[in-house]
């Protein structure tokens, strides 16, 4: 007999930690000297996304004794494919405005995921889809995630010992990034999988340990939420916002303990966010307007770049009014209404690749 599946679970407040980061992108790349660059924006949402693509896998396993590896590709194709290639498009036509030309390799990189490694390994200029390179470490992650998601399951019973085994992952990929910061330079250290993933190691460890303190669950973990919202909340936040004022990407102190002071704050304010009744950020980011820049941020990110491109050729001063009245508008306008006409009907499509006898709390994908 089908069950019925469960009510999905929509972590509104993610949305608005997801437009921070965002708009932490954005301004950086529009020119504003702070914050310094956009790189605490793309870890952030690295920390986001391993967060809820292990919820996700974990709960499919928990749910049917495995993961469902067909269902879960289509729907990240789904959700992901469309809107890069419309981004791809919109670069294409911007070029030929611009210039009368269009170089197919920056295209062929970014729509095949691979643009990090020609940027670290070939020194490809990818124009106006360089940032392409954090998308291209994030489908890496996705090729290899389920089933190493499925291994862990299968020989780990405890979602707290699954928690501290991903954990120690993520510390591993740290140190071996700590290592290599004098043997590469900082683009590849920025760019690279393997120097660039401990962020989404260390948000999908989190998965687990908000699954052992929700639910109502009595622990000792749950006790120490007042030290979790109202001292390691502040220290993070306080965190962040120094390293965006003192540090690029580029900083070897970044690629030795940067990176992973980012993730690790990152993964402090999701945590909060996800399991603490304390917490005092959530009704701020649960506000309508970040809520919803939340829910474009993919579109956001995609466009911006050839746009604000674009624009820079019209408006050498990066940074004057007009300038930047254009390339916010232009950048909300589209994303718009690339989610409202192009993403928003993919995404129904992803409920047919869903199993129907699902059980227990799902979550909700629209915005994954």
């Amino acid at each position: 007999m089908s069950i019925n599946p469960s009510p999905k679970i929509h972590y509104r407040s993610l949305d608005g930690f997801r437009a921070c980061a965002i708009l932490i992108v954005l301004v950086a790349h529009a020119g504003f000297p702070y914050p310094r660059s956009g790189s605490v924006g793309v870890e952030i949402f690295f920390v986001l996304s391993g967060f809820l693509i292990t919820s996700i896998l974990s709960r499919d396993y928990s749910a049917h004794g495995r993961i469902h590896f067909i269902n879960f590709y289509a729907r990240r194709f789904l959700r992901l494919v469309p809107c890069l290639m419309s981004a791809c498009l919109l670069h294409v036509i911007l070029s030929l405005v611009l210039s009368g030309n269009v170089r197919l390799l920056p295209i062929l990189y970014a729509i095949t995921y691979s643009a990090n490694w020609a940027m670290a390994v070939w020194g490809a200029d990818m124009g106006a889809l360089s940032h392409c390179w954090s998308l291209a470490i994030e489908e890496q992650y996705y090729l290899f995630w389920p089933m190493l998601i499925a291994i862990l399951e299968r020989f780990l019973k405890r979602d707290l010992s699954k928690g501290w085994a991903l954990s120690a992952f993520a510390a591993l990929l740290a140190i071996y990034r700590y290592c290599m910061v004098d043997h590469y330079d900082a683009l590849r250290i920025y760019v690279g999988t393997d120097t660039n993933m401990d962020g989404l190691v260390l948000g999908s460890s989190l998965s687990y340990f908000a699954r052992e303190c929700g639910g109502g669950r009595p622990g000792k973990m749950r006790m120490a939420m007042p030290v979790l919202s109202y001292l390691l909340v502040p220290l993070s936040l306080m965190g962040l916002l120094l390293i965006m004022y003192l540090y690029t990407w580029g900083y070897a102190i970044m690629g030795k303990v940067g990176f992973a002071l980012v993730s690790g704050a990152s993964a402090v304010l999701v945590a909060d966010l996800v399991v603490s009744p304390r917490s005092f950020l959530r009704r701020w980011l649960e506000l309508p307007i970040l809520t919803y820049i939340g829910r474009i941020s993919y579109g956001l990110y995609l466009y911006h770049y050839p746009i604000f491109k674009f624009i820079d050729e019209y408006y050498p001063d990066r940074v004057a009014a007009g300038s930047l009245l254009a390339k916010f508008a232009a950048c909300f306008i589209v994303a718009s209404l690339s989610y409202r006409y192009l993403e928003k009907p993919f995404l129904t499509l992803k409920e047919n690749f869903v199993a129907p006898d699902r059980v227990g709390p799902n979550v909700d994908e629209r915005v994954i």
